[in-house]
């Protein structure tokens, strides 16, 4: 009717014109592409396209696109080939045109299909007559499949299990004609491939399952961009022949598609319905017929009324049984009888007894039996978790409702019961997704809510305590960054296991989402302070844990955490609150130095506020140029010579005076404020650089101290390249000083970003050395030119055996490695001479100046930068200190 009614417009438009149109005719009017010679992809997919044994070319496609060819003057080029080699050869340009191919948005991107369907094709999961049927999907699990590589229904299957946990041994072939030849030779139990293609390799030994799915439009396709038009001509003579009966598009479906186009087989419960109808009808007829007949022979009237019930009850897919008051069995369908194990015939000498002593842990289908046999008893309803003959477990939705014969007055109980195992995995499934994270398969919020909801009602009836701990991953960002999605998702997954791996079996691990993790523990003690101790210590053992080695995706990775803990009900007392606050511990922790945990106490609420606070202030600070910088002289060993200065951040707060760097510079990475402020202060020691250039026509270096946030998110390369430019300073009096944390957790992006600044002609420093896990390995991948040790094990010295080894160690290795090394936090005349003995060859401490400002430096200092001038040396440097 469809095709009728176009035909009848295409005829009014044609009179609309005045004139009459043929489909021939309309396809001359449009302007014909003409190509010499067009490469079209011939593979075996009978009947579509097949290759006989004697090189002959068939099938639907294959005429089909040739009638096109003749009308259109090309020239068709058919390139034998395998079904997996037609895309890559397409967009290798070998190809010019693929004729037999489903749509997906994958291989959208790769290439142009046209827009009429040709045909529509589904996926068909086909088996062995001996192997056993499979109903659904699920019926797949542990079977080895014959896929087609490539193929779109091969990978939407195999994206189907996996969705569903469902486990297949998938293997790939290159032709239809093996996937089937396996199939046929039970090298496979199942193939997966197209119901068009099927028919081609039909035979006794294989047949159709129930498993049909993804149906898909056949359509041609070309590489992107490459011949747009030879799509839309192929569209056009779709359109005008399959709005013509008579057209060469039909004429060739009936002759290769016969089979397909008009077999249609009734689902199964229609014929179930159709025979329960018949049943039905014929036991009317039959009934009629023995009332007029043998109206004296009652007895046998029922006994084939119940003869012809139970045959329609035989055909209901659920099971059905009937038992009266004294536990015999009258009535069973073959459902039941197979689930029970017994059989049809034997039916009637069954009791109740005798089923639950060959099914044992079916007993509880029998549960309610005696309730329901009373005068008042009422019909009820129940799922129930049992197990059939075989021990299989299933689930059945049972019904159970009281009844009395009109001739026995015996009360009976009939049972029916629905099989919904299925419906109940999958709403397990379902509930699961809900209720997990996907990555990790931890728990997410909504289950962690729960679990902490019932954890409070317990500590508040028990008096006992539980706690909270909130971890978030330090620098997982920039993981994430540098090696990609894959690598974090990985290290997540390691981080799981390891959490699961410390708490007890009852405690909650769950993932928030990103890198944050939940771990809440129950029944601690009832002393809160002891259970305080008890979270630190799970807590001591997640910072240990987690700071080990990962190894992902054949790189060492070091990845740290910060943990937030609240005890509760002390600390807080709502599923809320406890973990708001164990955040703002969390919070508390990172903003002390990271890889540590803190407890909650009320007072870190006010630092969050403050930080906040802060972060306001500090971007008005940035506008109203309320930052400054001081300068802290570095010294050489050689008679304690004036050579370069470290640039050190102060912010001056209209109320407060000045606030530490280290309260506002975290903060200000947190939310990148660092890059417009680095940038600052940059352009602040370029431009003081040759201030003193063109003052004193000598300068000392500059050391500016950077931040992972300037090296992982800004254009530092570019901006210190446009302001070394812009100055005309010589690059070697900017020092660039990274921490060897930095280093560390941006171990990709740092070494390609310093090897570019060393480019540059900038020195580069490494602070902060020993506190971390550097290597020498690892050092001499870094285009260093200083390092310095940390303040932190020059303050012990001399003195304590411990520092001075360290201090030697790295003295001695930094002259392996041709590096100047500078001691900073110098603070006493014993310290110095300590160092000078150890031949270190700069200093910076307050035993020489504290940080102070440019007046301050120019005036003690910049007699010693004159002499330089006058001596013809504009640029102070300390190259050959390391040797004396």
């Amino acid at each position: 009717m469809y095709k009728t009614y176009i035909k009848t417009l295409v005829f009014l438009a044609t009179v609309l014109g005045c004139g009459l149109l043929t489909p021939d005719v309309l396809a001359s009017e449009e302007p014909k592409e003409r190509k010499s010679s067009l490469r079209v992809a011939m593979f075996n997919a009978p009947p579509i396209m097949e290759l006989t044994e004697d090189n002959q070319r068939r099938g639907f496609m294959v005429e089909l696109l040739e009638e096109m060819a003749k009308k259109e003057g090309w020239e068709i080029q058919w390139v034998h080939l395998d079904w997996p080699e037609a895309i890559p050869r397409t967009l290798n340009n070998d190809i010019d045109l693929i004729p037999f191919i489903a749509y997906s948005e994958t291989r959208a991107e790769l290439l142009d299909y046209n827009e009429e369907g040709i045909l529509t094709g589904w996926g068909q999961v086909y088996t062995h007559f001996k192997e056993p049927m499979p109903e659904n999907i699920f019926g797949l699990e542990g079977r080895t499949i014959g896929i087609i590589k490539n193929e779109v229904y091969g990978i939407k299957i195999a994206n189907l299990c996996e969705l569903f946990n469902i486990e297949c041994n998938f293997i790939e072939v290159s032709t239809y004609r093996e996937a089937f030849e396996l199939l046929s030779k039970r090298s496979v139990a199942g193939v997966v491939t197209s119901n068009l293609v099927s028919y081609g390799y039909d035979n006794e030994l294989i047949r159709k399952t129930p498993i049909v799915f993804e149906p898909r439009k056949v359509l041609f396709a070309t590489a992107k961009n490459a011949n747009p038009q030879l799509l839309k001509t192929i569209d056009r003579y779709t359109r005008l022949w399959r709005f013509d009966e008579n057209s060469i598009y039909y004429q060739l479906k009936d002759k290769y598609l016969r089979e397909i186009t008009h077999e249609e087989p009734l689902p199964p419960w229609i014929l179930y319905t159709l025979l329960i109808i018949l049943g039905l009808l014929l036991l009317a007829a039959l009934i009629v017929y023995l009332l007029r007949k043998q109206v004296k022979v009652q007895t046998q009237d029922l006994e084939d009324q119940s003869d012809q019930i139970r045959q329609i009850i035989n055909l209901v897919p659920h099971m059905i049984f009937a038992s009266n008051a004294n536990g015999k069995l009258i009535l069973a369908n073959r459902y039941a009888a197979n689930f029970f194990g017994i059989n049809m015939s034997d039916i009637e000498g069954y009791k109740q007894k005798d089923l639950i002593s060959q099914v044992p842990k079916a007993k509880n289908l029998f549960e309610d039996e005696q309730l329901l046999l009373r005068r008042d008893a009422h019909a009820i309803q129940r799922e129930v978790a049992t197990h059939n003959v075989e021990g299989q477990k299933i689930t059945l939705k049972i019904s159970k409702v009281p009844f009395v014969t009109r001739y026995s007055r015996i009360p009976s109980v009939v049972t029916v019961g629905v099989d919904i195992t299925e419906a109940k995995e999958y709403e397990k499934q379902i509930q699961h997704m809900a209720q997990h994270d996907s990555l990790t398969q931890l728990p997410n919020r909504l289950l962690l809510n729960d679990r902490i909801h019932q954890s409070l009602a317990l500590t508040q009836r028990y008096e006992q305590n539980g706690a909270v701990l909130f971890i978030d991953l330090d620098y997982f960002k920039n993981i994430n960054d540098s090696l990609g999605h894959m690598a974090g998702d990985n290290l997540l997954q390691e981080v799981a296991k390891r959490l699961k791996g410390i708490v007890r079996e009852g405690d909650t691990v769950a993932r928030l989402g990103g890198d944050e993790f939940i771990i809440q523990l129950s029944q601690l003690d009832r002393d809160a302070e002891q259970a305080e101790r008890d979270a630190c210590l799970i807590a001591e053992k997640i910072n240990f844990a987690l700071a080990q080695e990962y190894q992902v995706d054949g790189q060492k990775l070091f990845s740290t955490a910060s943990i937030g803990i609240v005890i509760y009900p002390r600390d807080a007392n709502t599923e809320e609150s406890i973990i708001q606050r164990a955040d703002t511990a969390m919070y508390y922790a990172k903003s002390m130095g990271r890889n540590r945990y803190a407890v909650f106490k009320r007072e870190m609420e006010k630092v969050v506020v403050r930080n906040h606070m802060l972060e306001r202030e500090l971007r008005k600070a940035l506008v109203e140029s309320r930052l400054l910088l001081r300068f802290q002289p570095q010294i050489t060993s050689d008679n304690d010579e004036f050579i370069g200065v470290e640039a050190l951040l102060r912010w001056n707060h209209p109320s407060e005076g000045i606030i530490s760097p280290a309260e506002f510079i975290p903060i200000a990475e947190e939310n990148h404020l660092i890059i417009p402020i680095g940038e600052w202060v940059l352009k602040k020691v370029c431009y003081q650089i040759k201030y003193w250039l063109q003052q004193y026509g000598a300068s000392p270096f500059i050391t500016v101290n950077l931040s992972a946030v300037q090296i992982r998110h800004s254009d530092l390369v570019s901006y210190i390249k446009k302001l070394l430019d812009k100055t005309k300073i010589p690059p070697s009096l900017l020092e660039l000083e990274v921490t060897e944390t930095v280093l560390l957790h941006e171990a990709r992006i740092s070494i390609d970003v310093l090897q570019e600044l060393k480019k540059l002609g900038v020195r580069l420093s490494i602070d902060d050395f020993g506190t971390g896990y550097s290597s020498l390995t690892y050092l001499k991948k870094l285009p260093l030119d200083k390092l310095k040790i940390d303040r932190s094990f020059i303050k012990d010295i001399p003195g304590d055996p411990d520092s001075e080894t360290i201090i030697r160690t790295v003295i001695g290795m930094s002259h392996d490695l041709g590096l100047e090394v500078i001691a900073e936090g110098v603070e006493t005349k014993e310290q110095l001479d300590y160092l000078r003995k150890e031949r270190c060859s700069l200093f910076q401490g307050f035993y020489f100046d504290p940080p102070i400002t440019i007046e301050q430096i120019e005036e003690k200092y910049f007699a010693q930068v004159k002499q330089k001038a006058k001596a013809g040396n504009t640029i102070i440097n300390f190259q050959d200190y390391s040797k004396k």
